[in-house]
């Protein structure tokens, strides 16, 4: 293999090591990462498609997670009232998730504290490096997951 390619193979694990560090943990208030992921999704679908709730299939999808990995995650944020979880009258086989009014309010103190680290990191970047680094980190990304996906199937 080149040195140009061994280098920059081994830049990106280094990056990926350095991206892993990074503690968003006084940024996230209370919630866990993945209590941040249900709550904005939660909160941007109802918001944005005026809907009562989401689907836990419905969840998992949008998240590509596992619908028993999406019931765990409900039943502790539920437990924690950020959430409800309602038999669907109309159809009696689907759960409807809400975000609770407790729920939402930590979502926005913690979607505030989120954008404004964000907005201090593009700032020190630049706005049209961000949005090229969003370009391209979203195609290394997508390489990375179908290639994954092709070596765990052989």
């Amino acid at each position: 293999m080149k040195t140009k390619e061994k280098n920059m193979e081994h830049e990106l694990l280094v990056l990926f090591r350095k991206m892993i560090r990074i503690d968003l943990s006084a940024y996230l208030q209370e919630l866990s990462r993945e209590e941040f992921y249900m709550l904005d999704l939660l909160s941007k679908q109802i918001q944005e498609k005026e809907i009562e709730g989401m689907k836990v299939s419905s969840i998992a999808e949008a998240l590509d997670i596992s619908s028993p990995a999406v019931s765990r995650m409900l039943g502790g944020m539920e437990r924690k009232g950020y959430i409800l979880r309602k038999v669907n009258p109309h159809n009696r086989r689907n759960t409807i998730v809400k975000i609770t009014k407790n729920g939402q309010k930590i979502y926005d103190k913690t979607e505030s504290q989120m954008n404004r680290l964000l907005d201090h990191v593009t700032k020190r970047v630049g706005q049209e490096d961000m949005e090229e680094l969003l370009r391209l980190w979203n195609r290394v990304a997508e390489a990375f997951l179908e290639e994954t996906k092709f070596e765990l199937k052989i």
